[in-house]
């Protein structure tokens, strides 16, 4: 599963932050493809979402973004 998808269904930015213990706005970052979680966020992710997301729903989507043009 993607982050983005993990975060929708875990009820929105404000509460999968509270899950991964992250502030807002960091998780508004991940979420927007503005910024890339570092790998100890990343495998808090992976941990705290029961492994529905994995390395390559963190970072997958973010490669994507990345490549192809806008």
């Amino acid at each position: 599963m993607e982050f983005r998808q993990w975060v929708d269904e875990a009820g929105g930015i404000d509460e999968a932050a509270a899950l991964l213990k992250e502030k807002p706005r960091t998780v508004y970052s991940w979420y927007r493809l503005e910024k890339t979680p570092r790998l100890e966020a990343a495998l808090n992710i992976v941990i705290r979402s029961r492994h529905r997301v994995d390395f390559n729903g963190i970072y997958g989507p973010l490669a994507k973004a990345r490549i192809e043009p806008k």
